[in-house]
């Protein structure tokens, strides 16, 4: 079963999911999803795709997702895109009232729990776009950054406070070796 919904429901009930045909969704918007961090400003409509078989209790999910974001550079402080584009699977078991929590190995780590009875989409597809968001956000890889003298971008202009340091008070030895 393929739904392709205009309007992001956030939540799934493991119910509606068929054992036999599994669910297959494709969400054109998802919007909302990074609205409380004030440092990501998304540009163009999250685009997201999910597919969700039903295995007794338990959940296989396969997804992926898309989305551009304004970032700002942590050199240079200028904004650029960053572009985000990538798949995921879990396998999401019920987290039943009484049960002990029990730690996972990071070979479990595409295991995650649910409530058992509805499934959190947009907390995965959340979680998914923040984990391709580099710690260190760079408008590209050679930025040179803003001068710490004269605030000049270096990716565009030239630093103009070279011709001061030579002025220092340290020029007069400096002729004394030329």
């Amino acid at each position: 079963m393929i739904r392709d919904l205009k309007g992001f429901k956030d939540t799934v009930r493991v119910e509606d999911i068929s054992e036999e045909e599994g669910m297959h969704l494709v969400f054109e918007d998802m919007p909302g999803l990074l609205s409380d961090i004030d440092e990501y400003r998304v540009r163009s409509p999250i685009v997201g795709e999910v597919f969700l078989c039903r295995v007794n209790r338990d959940v296989h999910l396969r997804g992926e997702v898309r989305a551009s974001i304004r970032l700002i550079c942590h050199r240079c402080l200028e904004s650029y895109i960053q572009k985000i584009h990538t798949t995921f699977s879990y396998i999401l078991v019920p987290s039943l009232p009484g049960i002990r929590k029990i730690a996972l190995d990071t070979e479990d780590m595409e295991t995650s729990t649910y409530d058992g009875v509805e499934i959190q989409l947009g907390k995965i597809f959340r979680e998914q776009i923040l984990l391709q968001i580099p710690m260190r956000h760079l408008c590209k890889e050679d930025c040179k950054g803003i001068c710490p003298g004269c605030g000049a971008n270096l990716n565009r202009e030239e630093c103009r406070c070279q011709k001061e340091s030579l002025d220092s008070q340290f020029s007069p030895l400096k002729r004394l070796l030329a």
